[in-house]
């Protein structure tokens, strides 16, 4: 039975160990093989990474190699666009020789230039995309692929650490089961060798246990069990240890692999792969850039030549061009028949101008026919002032029409595409303008036609006029004319903000304006009236190019840096009166006046000046106003010409050629001389020449007041006798009242130019006692006497209460 017994157990424990042996292998291999089987996975998926990133770079890559072929086939369609238009340009030289006087002509050129610069730009980004970027995506290619065969190789030699770390653990925890086993199984036996040695003490209970040799024999093999199963014991619990260290072991291996050697990978794959795709895309943005930078230079290339579009500029050109076939002909003379050339001529006293007979038998025809143009000019006139405005009114109409077009084509760039417009709505824009057109034509013929007609009617009413003299009655009177209408302008260009003022329209600018006088003009003849009148060589001595060119552009701001200007500056201030006239759109003696105004000069002086004002007269009132006030001071400025050796005739060589350019067409010495004379019979016969009534006109003596304002004080004939007194002026008894001594205060600082002059500073206190002249005092200054100028002092006692004291003390 005990036999059986122990067969038994070692069957049971046999099977029991077949069991765990069959466990700790199917464990092992199962954890081992799915970690394996993961981590080749791992590799996989970092390929297939690889080959998407080198995919899309090569993308990239073949992208931009097409993109610059495009770039530098329309770079060369560009080219030979210009190239095409320059050459077309060449050929046709003889035909387009006139094309550089008008203002679209800077606006081809520049299109031209824009379009060239941009075929540039465009090789110039085929070249970056073609080398530089395609150098850059082929080095990042290469550099992914080779830096992922070396972070293979170590994610791969990773792969080994941790592998051997779960061969390690499998061969522990191998090594643990079958320790355990053993251990367990020596226990086996020994409780069964125990549990038989205890059987047989229980036999042998009262009897001698210790010369029983069985029981001796099972006491030695429960011994050698015992030991046995102790030794076991001790393997198994260090088995245990060791597969418990390496399970610690291995889940570290593991899970450091996979929480940061795995992410550390991957950077380390992709180190310098985005930063050299963002470079690479950065130099496209940069390209970008700086084609943004050439568009925006040529928008504000392509303003600046829409603002300088003037059909008036180009008109000037034209004019200047065919100057000859614009030329106001010559006036038609009289040609008396034999025997008419005493009675049909009636010569005036000073001029040539031929006047009708209203002698008694023909005088009442002529009186009749007085007034009928008298009324006729009054309708028509009226009947003019009615077509200009209808006409002027649709000139705006068609002129809304041309500025209202959608110029703005963002729409078009936007994502969703605008609706289209309907051809029905074009065809009746058109309709509409072509309608428009046809009545403003019709207007303008219409008007034309009669202002035609008024003109003539006004040429025979002023004949019919200057012959009757006095002997129109004042009962009889036709009624009287309306004034000369302002001149109108066809076409009137839109003028936004300030007009220009060097360089621009005298006429637009004082109608935009609605001063009389450009602030130029007036300023520099202010600062000439006070600072420069007896500077020697004024207008001939250059002034300095760099003043000249601040003062201008203050001028253009608005602005008046003449107000406190330094009087040593006063042959820059000359400089920029004759720059403004010299730069003016037109002159201010118009081109087709110019073969009439030298004609003239060929006359006689009386016949010279009637023929000039006849000439002048006709032009615009502004234009007139700016002359008569030019030739004023001009001729103020003559009288000082013992000092400043400037008389009228250097005064006209300064601005002959400024104010009457000659010609391009004309020999420029030839006319010289004559166009000198011109000048000069105008600036000498200012008062006869402009003799019309209104507007500003120059004053001879311009004195600041405190607040840096000017004023014009009386001119020596418009002064009362009264106010001033004279050398001459003495009361009843006899007594100068130039013998009195009076206080005067400096109004601006003055410099003797002789020894008889007194030199002061301004504010400096002086006494005055004897008037020399009308521009000279005699008086007294710091113990020293000579000559104060009157300009530039003021009394402290107004010239009224001088009288009055002084006829108080008579």
């Amino acid at each position: 039975m005990m036999a059986s017994l122990g067969s038994l157990d070692n069957r049971q424990l046999y099977l029991s160990r077949q069991a765990s042996l069959r466990r700790s292998k199917r464990k092992p291999s199962g954890f081992g093989g799915n970690v394996r089987s993961q981590l080749n996975e791992q590799l996989k998926c970092l390929e297939s990474r690889l080959e998407v990133q080198v995919a899309m770079v090569t993308e990239l890559q073949d992208f931009f190699r097409r993109l610059s072929e495009v770039e530098m086939e329309y770079s060369k369609s560009l080219e030979k666009l210009v190239k095409n238009t320059k050459l077309r340009h060449r050929q046709e030289k003889q035909k387009r020789e006139h094309w550089s006087l008008f203002s679209t002509f800077t606006t081809w050129q520049q299109v031209l230039d824009i379009t060239k610069k941009e075929s540039r730009d465009h090789q110039t980004l085929s070249e970056i995309y073609g080398n530089q970027m395609q150098q850059r995506f082929s080095n990042i290619m290469d550099n992914s692929q080779r830096i992922h065969r070396s972070c293979n190789e170590i994610g791969m030699e990773c792969h080994e650490d941790i592998m051997k770390t779960l061969t390690e653990l499998q061969n522990a925890m191998k090594t643990y089961h079958t320790y355990q086993t053993e251990s367990m199984q020596a226990e086996s036996k020994l409780r069964a060798m125990e549990l038989q040695k205890n059987k047989l003490e229980q036999q042998l209970a009262g009897k001698n246990i210790s010369s029983n040799r069985k029981l001796k024999t099972f006491t030695r093999q429960t011994e050698k069990k015992q030991n046995k199963y102790s030794e076991n014991k001790l393997k198994a619990l260090k088995a245990r240890n060791d597969y418990l260290l390496c399970i610690e072991s291995a889940n570290a291996a593991v899970g450091k692999y996979f929480s940061d050697d795995i992410s550390d990978l991957i950077d380390c794959m992709d180190f310098g792969y985005h930063n050299s795709v963002r470079c690479t895309m950065m130099m496209y943005q940069s390209c970008h850039k700086n084609i943004s930078k050439t568009h925006q230079n040529a928008i504000e290339v392509i303003n600046k030549c829409v603002n300088d579009l003037d059909s008036q500029t180009d008109k000037q050109r034209f004019i200047e061009l065919y100057n000859a076939a614009f030329m106001l002909p010559k006036k038609f003379d009289f040609q008396p028949c034999k025997g008419d050339e005493q009675t049909a001529m009636i010569y005036c006293e000073k001029s040539s101008v031929q006047q009708i007979s209203a002698q008694k038998p023909v005088q009442d025809d002529i009186l009749q026919r007085y007034k009928t143009i008298a009324e006729r000019l009054v309708q028509l006139r009226l009947e003019n002032d009615e077509t200009w405005k209808t006409m002027e009114a649709t000139e705006k109409s068609l002129n809304d029409m041309i500025i209202g077009r959608n110029n703005d084509v963002s729409a078009f760039f936007l994502e969703e595409n605008p609706p289209p417009k309907s051809p029905h709505e074009a065809a009746k824009q058109r309709s509409e303008w072509l309608e428009t057109e046809g009545f403003y034509i019709k207007k303008f013929r219409k008007y034309t036609q009669s202002c035609n007609q008024i003109a003539r009617l006004q040429g025979k009413y002023s004949v019919i006029q200057r012959a009757l003299g006095d002997n129109i009655s004042t009962s009889g009177r036709p009624p009287s004319l309306p004034p000369k209408p302002k001149k109108r302008k066809i076409n009137r260009t839109q003028i936004v903000g300030q007009p220009k003022l060097f360089g621009g329209s005298l006429e637009e600018y004082c109608d935009t304006t609605g001063v009389e006088i450009p602030n130029v003009i007036k300023s520099c003849i202010r600062a000439i009236n006070l600072y420069g009148m007896h500077h020697q060589g004024i207008f001939r001595i250059p002034g300095a190019q760099v003043e000249i060119n601040e003062f201008k552009a203050e001028f253009e701001k608005g602005e008046d840096p003449l107000i406190d200007m330094d009087p040593s500056d006063i042959n820059s201030v000359a400089g920029v009166l004759k720059l403004y006239f010299r730069e003016l759109r037109e002159p201010l003696f118009p081109l087709p006046l110019f073969d009439e105004l030298i004609s003239g000069s060929k006359l006689d002086d009386g016949q010279r000046v009637e023929k000039i004002k006849d000439l002048l007269l006709p032009l615009p009132r502004c234009v007139l106003v700016v002359m008569r006030y030019l030739f004023a001071f001009l001729n103020h400025l003559s009288e000082y010409s013992d000092e400043n050796m400037m008389d009228p005739y250097n005064l006209a060589i300064c601005f002959g050629p400024t104010l009457l350019p000659i010609p391009s067409d004309r020999d420029q010495v030839s006319y010289q001389g004559n166009v000198h004379e011109v000048i000069k019979t105008i600036i000498v016969h200012h008062e006869e020449i402009f003799t019309f009534d209104g507007g500003e006109v120059y004053e001879k003596c311009i004195i600041d007041d405190p607040d840096g304002e000017s004023y014009n004080d009386m001119t020596d004939t418009e002064a009362d006798p009264s106010s001033v007194a004279s050398d001459n002026d003495e009361d009843e008894d006899g007594c100068s009242l130039d013998a009195q001594i009076f206080e005067a205060v400096a109004l601006y600082d003055f410099e003797g130019r002789t020894g008889r002059e007194l030199s002061f500073k301004k504010q400096d206190t002086l006494l005055v006692y004897h008037r020399v002249s009308q521009d000279w005092w005699e008086g007294l200054y710091q113990g020293k006497e000579g000559l104060i100028p009157d300009r530039y002092i003021t009394l402290k006692h107004p010239w009224e209460e001088i009288h009055e004291a002084h006829n108080g003390q008579s």
